[in-house]
């Protein structure tokens, strides 16, 4: 059973493993960051051998030293690459969830349909606690049909009503809206009035994590260790809001 979190901290996910530090979503991105984090993200796709494997780009010139499409490759060839020059292949999705400690959670993030019944059998494989999210409400489906009691995350983009409406018939735990999104928006507020907890993505300063603690977020998905609750606490508002403010007037001069 994974530590609750103490009132009025945030749960911090490492995305894609910290990323941006680690090998994302390798073996050892998932020990290293686990001493970070209350929970691993570990994207999922299917290669051309069937099994799945980590990674969040379906071409894996992005992450390694090789060319091609994971669903074209096979598990042994992902393997044999380098990511991001630590001479760590692309791994099993059941290799990565295995190097994470049983008091760390485990979140599988599908990037796409179909994916849905063996990433829970790689989830009742290991004692972690498991949150399987997405950006495609099909594959959360799929998630929902084949296990009624699983933990649900809905990455949304910025349709909300839309995106609202999908959480609350999926019965999700979780929604995930960008962080700008989060900030400039009443999402949080009215995802929490519904009873779900809300993670923005992806925290990338301990800046815009300081502002989404002030928002009053359930938790973050942070690309860096760095962004712990140390640093959180330690910034000023004044000083978080100054740094966070150009992503944030972007995204307004976006919306409608």
């Amino acid at each position: 059973v994974v530590p609750t979190v103490p009132p009025g901290t945030m749960e911090v996910t490492a995305h894609r493993g910290f990323g941006k530090v680690f090998p994302e979503n390798t073996v050892t991105a998932a020990r290293r960051a686990a001493e970070h984090a209350d929970r691993v993200e570990v994207d999922v796709r299917r290669c051309g051998s069937g099994e799945l494997v980590a990674s969040h780009f379906e071409r894996v010139r992005f992450t390694t030293d090789g060319k091609g499409r994971i669903g074209e490759l096979s598990a042994d060839e992902l393997a044999s690459l380098s990511v991001q020059g630590s001479g760590e292949g692309i791994p099993l999705v059941a290799d990565v969830a295995d190097a994470v400690p049983a008091d760390t959670g485990v979140m599988f993030d599908l990037k796409g349909p179909a994916l849905a019944d063996d990433t829970i059998a790689v989830a009742e494989s290991i004692d972690n606690r498991v949150v399987v999210s997405s950006f495609y409400s099909d594959a959360l489906w799929e998630a929902r049909a084949a296990a009624d009691d699983l933990a649900l995350s809905y990455h949304f983009d910025v349709r909300l009503e839309r995106n609202a409406t999908t959480a609350r018939l999926l019965d999700c735990e979780y929604v995930s809206p960008h962080w700008t999104v989060a900030l400039c928006t009443d999402v949080v507020e009215r995802a929490q009035e519904a009873g779900r907890k809300v993670e923005p993505w992806p925290v990338t300063s301990t800046a815009v994590a300081r502002l989404l603690d002030r928002k009053g977020v359930d938790g973050i998905v942070a690309t860096t260790p760095r962004i712990g609750r140390r640093e959180v606490d330690g910034l000023g508002y004044a000083e978080a809001l100054t740094e966070a403010l150009p992503a944030v007037e972007r995204l307004r001069a976006l919306t409608p």
